[in-house]
């Protein structure tokens, strides 16, 4: 998991790209994708090809806000063919303000859950009553996670921030990054930066400590991941492709999302 972990510290810290090809693939599409799940979307995308050896799919990774200033400024000629964001924010602001530069609606295509996470503090019982600086997204930007650990926290959080304690990073991958790497106490991140299940058992670090928040008790803000298929001039054969990615990435086939601790969209909580 370590290793796993390193490539994810690198996601967050940068954009990257990933042809995930068969030699023979002659038909490509382009998909952006939020540094958050980017792990778990280039494992989809290996499984997809496999299945589908006469598709590629490009993986590009990067923060939803450059994803959506390059499709803007790129229009029908822009790089992408579908966007994966960690949110429905910027797949509903690209419809809803360039309606001409999206196909579609959004849709959802995996749901996270918000943990409180820690190498060194058994924090297994939640946040402690003595706190420490942490991390969590930075709320202001509606990262998801961070909005969901606000609403965790309630009045707790305006204290820790009257005593400067949180400790505001870009997206979930950050905040776990802080605490494995930088020292954090603790921090709050998504259940599928600190977790696999590729055998039908979660794992987490050995002698690491998390605590799972519950949707509808303490937040009520889903975390949904969201998708939006992007208006780029393709050619018959690439709208076939991306059509047959989406309905692979929406359906029970998905079982990358779901081995990183995803929930599929359908899931009950």
């Amino acid at each position: 998991m370590l290793k796993e972990k390193l490539v994810r510290l690198a996601i967050g810290a940068a954009a990257f790209a990933l042809s995930c090809a068969n030699a023979k693939a002659a038909t490509t599409i382009t998909v952006a994708v939020t540094p958050t799940a980017a792990t778990a979307i280039v494992d989809l995308v290996a499984d997809f090809v496999n299945a589908n050896p006469t598709y590629n799919v490009a993986v590009v990774g990067a923060p939803d806000s450059l994803s959506k200033d390059a499709i803007v400024a790129g229009g029908a000629a822009g790089p992408y063919d579908l966007l994966l964001a960690q949110s429905y924010l910027v797949p509903a602001g690209l419809k809803y303000l360039h309606p001409t530069l999206v196909s579609g609606d959004p849709f959802p295509f995996a749901k996270d859950t918000l943990v409180l996470y820690s190498t060194t503090v058994d924090i297994s019982g939640g946040i402690p009553l003595q706190l420490q600086a942490f991390s969590l997204p930075d709320p202001a930007t509606l990262d998801p996670y961070g909005v969901a650990a606000v609403q965790a926290m309630g009045a707790e959080y305006l204290y820790a921030l009257s005593k400067k304690l949180p400790i505001k990073t870009a997206d979930a991958g950050g905040s776990y990054a802080r605490v494995e790497y930088m020292g954090t106490a603790y921090g709050f991140t998504g259940k599928s930066q600190i977790c696999t299940a590729a055998t039908g058992v979660e794992a987490y670090e050995p002698g690491s400590f998390h605590h799972e928040y519950v949707l509808g008790q303490n937040y009520v803000t889903d975390i949904v991941l969201a998708g939006i298929k992007i208006a780029r001039t393709r050619s018959a054969d690439q709208e076939t492709a991306l059509t047959a990615f989406v309905n692979f990435l929406t359906s029970a086939q998905a079982k990358a999302l779901q081995d990183h601790c995803y929930k599929l969209p359908s899931a009950a909580q």
